[in-house]
């Protein structure tokens, strides 16, 4: 009961309670994310999310009478991450800027909390692969990577913080197994932070928008955090997880920015360089709603981390496998995406389809159900007679503003030629006068043609 006390309502209630005092000093001062091209939302939002987070975390470990584990190791390094993120979204930086405060973090981490990428495991079938001093580049580089991995998904609401919710719980599940109490602290913290954020980030409620957004604050907190606590979990001698299991953990933020990054690189544009070509602005072009496609996706995410999570611990799978069969997905996401216009074609015509369906299922319904016999009425050919006689008037009106718009012929040319043709049968008179009209011939004409 105290750990729930202290590592989730308290963050969850501050959070609430931060979002609730930041969001009208951030519309007066501007701090929001405004429209433009590129975004769908229509009014400026509050960029306020990942700032109320990082308040809750202070609030919550510096209030703990006892300290978790390299605790101020993990607030100086997203002190740093928050501080240069906040500058970049309410007065934009560079990415050097940006890349130089991810490194210093990553620097933080590795050297600084000793939480570093020592071993890669038997990720290729030959034995264990040991990074030695190459430990701490590496970590810096994975950490960087996962960093932008969650900033990059960042594009509809609720798709970072819900992506890093289910891995974060995922590692929860994984050092509660394993009763890591320091490892799940930290999960649970965040998690109560991130079910804070969504409540106020997701369209729901009736809400056609989300009510704040994530920034390059949040999402690069996110991305740190997971990172960290990832690496936590699969080094040392306490290993919960190897690291081929962590891949399967972030799986869909690691396949959007590996695949989005080389398809821009192939086309020589800059890797960083912003574009709408991510995975859910393919379903978004394709059609599907903000919600559908955040749940999709959700869904793709859940599935691939009980596969390698299962698959690790519960059935025994070797960890070339698991990377082996990692690699085999990405690789099928990848020619996914490179030939996107081929899913959208086939997600039109299957909409398509389903819309004349549907259709046809309304005609159905249209006839009754106790006879069989369709309830709309047939005019006969007596009936169509005497309509035809009695609104001659009417229906020369209607015509002649259709042509008069055209310019094909005059109103008055059109009411003679019905008012002359009344002992004429239906269908010759049709076709007479269909023709007459196109000829653009008066009713002078047709008199004298009589």
């Amino acid at each position: 009961m105290p750990m729930f006390l202290n590592f989730f309502l308290i963050p969850l209630i501050a959070t609430l309670v931060f979002i609730a005092a930041l969001y009208p000093y951030a519309l007066k001062i501007g701090f929001t994310d405004k429209p433009c091209h590129r975004k769908q939302h229509k009014n400026p939002t509050p960029l306020i999310g990942g700032l109320a987070i990082y308040l809750s975390i202070l609030v919550t470990l510096l209030s703990n009478n006892n300290p978790l584990a390299n605790q101020s190791a993990f607030i100086s390094a997203i002190t740093l991450l928050v501080f240069v993120g906040l500058i970049d979204d309410y007065k934009g930086l560079g990415v050097k800027i940006r890349m130089v405060a991810q490194i210093a973090a990553g620097l933080i981490m590795a050297e600084y909390a000793d939480i570093k990428i020592n071993s890669l495991g038997n990720l290729l079938g030959f034995g264990g692969i040991s990074l030695g001093i190459y430990a701490t580049t590496f970590t810096v580089f994975a950490v960087v990577g996962g960093i932008n991995a969650f900033n990059m998904i960042d594009g509809i609401d609720g798709l970072a913080g819900s992506l890093t919710l289910i891995s974060i719980s995922s590692l929860a599940m994984v050092a509660w197994m394993g009763n890591d109490s320091v490892l799940f602290s930290y999960c649970l913290v965040f998690v109560a932070c991130i079910l804070a954020f969504l409540s106020m980030n997701l369209r729901i409620f009736g809400r056609t928008s989300a009510k704040i957004f994530l920034g390059d604050t949040g999402s690069t907190l996110f991305g740190f955090t997971v990172c960290w606590l990832a690496i936590d979990a699969s080094q040392g001698e306490n290993e919960l997880i190897t690291p081929s299991t962590v891949l399967w953990i972030m799986a869909l933020p690691l396949f959007d920015s590996v695949c989005i990054m080389l398809r821009r690189i192939r086309k020589g544009r800059s890797p960083f360089n912003p574009d709408r070509e991510h995975l859910h602005h393919i379903f978004n072009i394709a059609g599907y709603s903000n919600n559908f496609t955040l749940i999709l996706i959700l869904i793709s995410s859940i599935a691939l981390s009980v596969i390698g999570l299962i698959a690790s611990r519960y059935l025994g799978a070797q960890e070339p496998i698991l990377f082996w069969s990692f690699i085999g997905i990405f690789a099928s996401h990848y020619w996914l995406m490179t030939h996107s216009w081929k899913i959208m074609k086939i997600s039109r015509y299957l909409r398509v389809t389903k819309v004349l369906d549907r259709r046809v299922e309304n005609q159905r319904k249209s006839e009754d159900r106790r006879s069989g016999v369709e309830r709309r009425y047939i005019p006969s050919g007596h009936d169509l007679e005497e309509f035809y006689r009695s609104s001659g008037g009417l229906m020369s009106d209607l015509l002649g503003q259709r042509l008069q718009k055209n310019g094909a012929i005059d109103r008055r040319s059109v009411r003679n030629i019905f008012k002359s043709r009344q002992k004429v049968s239906v269908n010759k008179r049709f076709v007479d006068d269909r023709r007459r009209i196109i000829t653009g011939q008066s009713s002078v004409s047709h008199s004298k043609e009589k």
